[in-house]
């Protein structure tokens, strides 16, 4: 039963692999762009909130 199960899952794995490309240039540098821009803002908000907790310890 369990080697039916991991045929199964492993014949999904390679369906969704044949309908993969390589992405051009264009849309790599894209994607590139974005994500970088994402952790630029995660990492602002991170630190943001570092300083406001740095904040609330000086004043109590």
């Amino acid at each position: 039963m369990a080697n039916k199960d991991i045929q199964k899952k492993l014949k999904e794995y390679y369906n969704v692999l044949k309908m993969t490309r390589k992405p051009d240039k264009e849309e790599f540098f894209t994607t590139t762009k974005v994500a970088l821009a994402v952790m630029f803002f995660i990492g602002v908000v991170g630190f943001l909130i570092y300083l406001i907790t740095e904040l609330i310890n000086f004043l109590v």
